[in-house]
């Protein structure tokens, strides 16, 4: 990660909700480059939607 053709670049994304006891989604990295065409794809209840 970290090259001049990422046009998105997040490292370690953490969100808790309020009142959560645990995190929706901890640690994620990605990167989406120029022209790269990106989605989250995973199970109900995976954290897609809070990313």
């Amino acid at each position: 990660m970290g090259s001049a053709s990422e046009v998105i670049d997040v490292r370690d994304l953490t969100f808790t909700y309020p009142r959560a006891a645990e995190p929706a989604v901890r640690g994620m990295d990605f990167a989406v480059g120029n022209g790269e065409i990106f989605g989250f794809l995973g199970p109900s209840g995976a954290g897609k939607s809070t990313t």
